[in-house]
């Protein structure tokens, strides 16, 4: 059964700072230049407790958090919570708001089923984490859990709590807006762990960041699927069935491949695909999600020339037979298609230099990646659709994990809303 429970969550205290000033991106959304302007921004930055720039980031950031609460920057709430939390954003054009709630989860074994991961992790960015969490004992940003309630009994049972002024309110640098409600109603509580409680949860982000919780508890002497505070994380849980959720997706650019041409690669394709010339970007990503929407499966690829190309499979035997230890669900992945019969089978990037990101790299704008390409600071680069929640799902209840970058929840989840200092 999926465990959750209340916290004391540790928040910035409004009277001293602006959450919009202080709270940030994910950590490994953060890239050098949005680092330095975090660090411009307010000297109280998150950025300082999850990406330090000091020599030793892990001590400095440990000697921040203290100094912070010391100063009452960061104050601890007096009651145990759980706190909705509301993202209000656009995409492509449309307002959406997705709602769930932060609380602690129990960690537990992934061979339980009751946390299911769908994605592959690198170890780098967990031995990073680790030492954090080490020099810390604090969870910083929460992991993202989405869990199935058609009924959506959890939101209706938040309804009335945030029919108020929030708590903590933050608008990111994409302009999205981030709300929090502190919730201290035991009866509320209760009852939406109740709901969970026989649910399966499923992490949409921060695997890297979950595995790492379970490592620390590990060291610690804490069994998983018990009862100690090692042995929970900070999540932020999202019913799946929300209208509010978005999944964006993550485009492939190639690089450093030797011999590589645009002519060579589209006679293998043929083989496996139907191959169809566009003149503009627009043109090829709309055919690509009509196709969606018909059942088939297409790529996009442009390698710099006047042309850009639509690759649709034309024959499922083609994964049928290179993936045959996988399940259906997975074959069926664009995304799963795009790393088995290109990158693999055609173009020799193997598994292992996918995940070293070798000849690869990932981007979220197709309009960013074309024009890497167009200006010559990249070979190729393949364009996806998005994999739904639904195909996540059912590829994940297979049994099976997806290629790394497969899915790109939009917008992400900030850290430094609220934290769960351990002990």
């Amino acid at each position: 059964m999926a465990r959750i429970k209340p916290f004391r969550g540790i928040r910035y205290n409004k009277a001293k700072v602006n959450y919009s000033d202080v709270v940030t991106q994910p950590y490994d959304k953060i890239s050098p230049e949005l680092l330095n302007a975090y660090y411009e921004r307010s000297p109280y930055t998150t950025a300082r407790l999850i990406r330090n720039k000091e020599a030793d980031p892990y001590q400095a950031a440990a000697a921040e958090l203290n100094r912070w609460l010391d100063e009452q920057v960061l104050v601890q709430d007096e009651q145990p919570a759980i706190y909705a939390y509301h993202q209000a954003y656009q995409v492509n054009g449309e307002q959406k708001v997705r709602q769930g709630f932060v609380a602690l989860a129990g960690l537990e074994e992934f061979s339980q089923k009751i946390i299911l991961p769908h994605e592959k992790t690198l170890a780098q960015p967990k031995a990073d984490r680790l030492n954090l969490l080490r020099a810390t004992n604090a969870h910083f940003g929460q992991i993202f859990f989405l869990y199935s309630d058609p009924q959506k009994k959890v939101e209706a049972l938040l309804a009335e709590a945030v029919n108020r002024e929030p708590d903590a309110v933050a608008v990111d640098h994409f302009g999205d807006r981030h709300t929090l409600w502190k919730i201290t109603d035991t009866k509320i509580i209760t009852a939406a762990a109740t709901v969970l409680a026989d649910k399966q949860l499923l992490i949409a982000d921060g695997h890297h960041r979950y595995e790492t919780a379970c490592n620390f508890a590990r060291e610690q002497g804490v069994t998983l699927g018990t009862e100690n505070p090692y042995g929970y994380t900070m999540a932020t849980l999202v019913n799946m069935d929300d209208e509010g959720l978005t999944v964006l997706p993550t485009h492939r650019l190639l690089h450093g491949l030797v011999d590589f041409t645009e002519a060579a690669f589209l006679t293998k394709a043929a083989e496996h695909f139907v191959i169809t010339p566009h003149h503009a970007l627009e043109h090829l990503l709309k055919a690509m999600q009509e196709k969606r929407a018909a059942g088939q499966i297409s790529l996009g690829f442009y390698a710099g020339q006047p042309l850009l190309y639509e690759l649709t499979l034309q024959n499922k035997a083609s994964m049928d037979n290179l993936a045959a230890d996988k399940s259906s669900a997975w074959r069926q992945l664009d995304v799963a298609v795009l790393h088995t019969l290109i990158l693999e089978n055609i173009l020799g990037i193997t598994p292992e230099k996918q995940a070293a990101q070798k000849n690869l790299n990932y981007i979220r704008t197709a309009h960013g990646a074309f024009e890497q390409v167009l200006n010559g600071q990249e070979q190729a680069v393949f364009f996806l659709n998005n994999t739904t929640v639904a195909q996540m799902y059912a590829t994940v209840l297979a049994g099976d994990i997806m290629p790394q970058k497969s899915t790109d929840f939009y917008p992400k989840l900030l850290s430094g809303l609220v934290i769960y200092k351990i002990s």
